[in-house]
């Protein structure tokens, strides 16, 4: 296995649980926010898709593809809003797209590069270009969390066991 597979396959992990752990919300489900303040599924998933979006422009030195705006909106540092306007099914097709152009961006990706700097503005834990491709694939799961509050808040069945 190569450190493009294994970033592919948490990619393709995390989607896997957002898929289980979201398929039964409906809209008003996925604007849920427990404590009046957390994040809600659409934040959640716009929020990946914009941090994708970011961080594959920055590795490739290519410009974002998705709209300033909601990387203001949903980016690192941007504040949940419990009714943004945005459906769980536009929120969903936004992560759905993203997440397939990420994984393009990995399999594409030159892995003489990886311990080549990461771009400016990266942490210093993420030092390399392989470093940031692991935050890329980490990144999703630091989210599943918010999610399985906001299902047990909501009353949903569980989806493991």
């Amino acid at each position: 296995m190569t450190v493009k597979d294994l970033v592919i396959n948490q990619l393709q992990g995390s989607k896997a649980l957002f898929d289980s752990f979201s398929k039964d919300f409906s809209d008003a489900d996925a604007r849920f926010q427990p404590g009046g303040s957390g994040n809600h599924l659409n934040w959640i998933l716009v929020h990946i898709a914009v941090s994708e979006d970011h961080m594959t422009s920055q590795l490739a030195g290519k410009p974002k593809r998705l709209s300033e705006d909601l990387h203001k909106a949903y980016g690192g540092g941007s504040t949940c809003k419990a009714d943004d306007g945005m459906t769980r099914a536009e929120a969903l097709k936004l992560y759905n797209e993203s997440h397939a152009r990420t994984l393009d961006f990995v399999k594409n990706f030159d892995e003489s590069r990886l311990n080549d700097k990461s771009p400016e503005g990266y942490p210093p834990m993420f030092a390399t270009m392989g470093a940031a491709l692991g935050l890329i694939a980490a990144h999703p799961y630091w989210h599943i969390g918010q999610l399985t509050v906001n299902r047990t808040l909501l009353k949903k069945p569980k989806v493991f066991g």
